[in-house]
């Protein structure tokens, strides 16, 4: 069900997201949200997840080297929650910056898949 409700931004750059919608979400205090702009809007999600990990990882700008990154990640069972891809330098590096549930995978575990298939990870960090 899609509900539009009218609210504002204060001068620290908050939203209060209405009642009526955090129950609708089933959206707690203290509770992890995705935030993203697509084509002049802003996408608010309920991560619905305990601890995400924040990943920004270098790869080649090349076609199909975010799908073997993908991929690497999949076979080690990273779940992706929300990525985002642009170029860097054109035709020579982009960033992918990954929202994902690492289940009881290590850092290093992943850094290794990626390292498998020519990417790295650039930052990481717990959410």
């Amino acid at each position: 069900m899609s509900k539009t409700i009218t609210s504002s931004l204060d001068e620290k750059g908050r939203v209060v997201i209405p009642q009526s919608i955090r129950d609708n979400l089933n959206i707690k205090p203290g509770e992890i949200l995705i935030v993203s702009s697509l084509n002049n809007s802003i996408i608010i999600e309920p991560a619905h997840e305990k601890k995400l990990l924040h990943l920004e990882i270098g790869l080649s700008d090349e076609p199909g080297s975010l799908a073997k990154a993908a991929f690497a990640l999949a076979k080690i069972n990273v779940d992706l929650v929300s990525t985002s891809s642009r170029s860097s330098r054109r035709g020579e590096i982009a960033i992918w910056s990954v929202e994902c549930n690492a289940g009881k995978i290590s850092v290093s575990q992943i850094k290794s898949a990626l390292s498998s298939v020519g990417a790295k990870i650039l930052s990481s960090s717990q959410k």
